[in-house]
């Protein structure tokens, strides 16, 4: 069997799966984004742009607003929010040799393992992307795509996958990707915790003093959820280390929050609005099930507790029904 990676569709581009669609065109790759109609009729007329620290770029690329006319792809990136994940892949019929997630949550797997059984990767994005307007993306964090093999993936094939990204974007191959995905969801939860109930740019989380005592507390409830679900938690690059918070006594975590919130500030980097904050802005439905729900849903099964994450849970349902306007 070929295995080799040609082409890929991206099923929910928005601003993080557009950002990947272009990484991969300038790879050389034959890439179609599956997105809403306003941001495609804006593609199809100008190109995609994308706006980094290292300039503009505006790059052609294949655009649809449905799925069932995407065709099928060697690699399939999901990028939508977990809500939409049913929906664009029941309309997809294409038949994938790999596919990998870049959502949020730790299960955000788990659809397409269902689907496409030993083809599905694990996967995490360090990568930050808003969009500004329809056609228009600003890559707002550079980071590493982590790839791995799931216990039923083909052997290797995250490290083909990730060969053959490699030259369009940073990849790295881990043999532990469940630690990488638990890593990185527990700051997650202290984050888009904090963000999404106090609607604060993220640097003040951490300068607030009663903001950052919460996110410290979040942190650790969501980090035992992850150590009784077998993962070790691991330093992702960036600022924030979660294993090497987690390691320190709560004065010192709390002056070493204290300062990250300082070198934002210093960095000039007081403009980040994580993916929560954005969803507000634009009144928009909340991951709050694949961000929330499914940490607090392996932590009864293993028998713990976690108040403060189920409480910041409700809280954000609550928000999350009012925008979707279910009562």
């Amino acid at each position: 069997m070929d295995t080799r990676t040609k082409s890929v569709v991206v099923l929910g581009a928005g601003a993080l799966g557009s950002l990947y669609g272009a990484w991969m065109a300038r790879a050389g790759l034959d890439v179609t984004l599956v997105a809403r109609e306003p941001h495609v009729r804006a593609i199809e007329a100008d190109g995609l742009t994308v706006i980094s620290s290292s300039g503009k770029a505006v790059l052609p690329i294949r655009s649809v607003s449905d799925p069932s006319l995407a065709g099928d792809a060697d690699l399939l990136v999901l990028a939508c929010k977990s809500f939409d994940t049913q929906e664009l892949l029941d309309s997809w019929s294409g038949q994938p040799k790999c596919a990998f997630s870049v959502q949020n949550g730790v299960g955000q797997a788990t659809e397409l393992v269902r689907r496409y059984g030993g083809s599905a990767l694990g996967a995490v994005s360090m990568v930050g992307a808003t969009m500004s307007n329809p056609g228009e993306i600003l890559h707002t964090f550079g980071g590493a795509t982590y790839l791995g093999d799931l216990p039923t993936s083909y052997e290797r094939s995250a490290e083909r996958v990730g060969e053959a990204l490699s030259t369009g974007l940073e990849v790295v191959v881990s043999s532990d990707i469940r630690s990488v995905q638990w890593s990185k969801a527990v700051l997650a939860v202290a984050a888009m915790g904090v963000v999404g109930l106090t609607r604060q740019e993220y640097h003040r989380v951490f300068l607030q003093p009663d903001s950052r005592a919460v996110f410290l507390e979040l942190v650790r409830e969501a980090a035992s959820v992850a150590a009784a679900d077998g993962a070790e938690l691991v330093d992702l690059p960036g600022p924030l280390g979660v294993a090497s918070l987690l390691s320190l006594a709560d004065d010192l975590a709390m002056e070493r929050l204290e300062g990250i919130g300082q070198e934002m500030v210093q960095s000039g980097a007081t403009s980040v609005r994580v993916s929560i904050l954005q969803a507000l802005d634009r009144q928009r439905p909340l991951e709050v099930d694949a961000v929330f729900g499914e940490v607090v849903s392996v932590a009864h099964m293993h028998g713990l507790k976690v108040p403060l994450i189920e409480n910041v849970t409700k809280l954000l349902a609550a928000v999350d029904s009012a925008i979707r306007g279910d009562l």
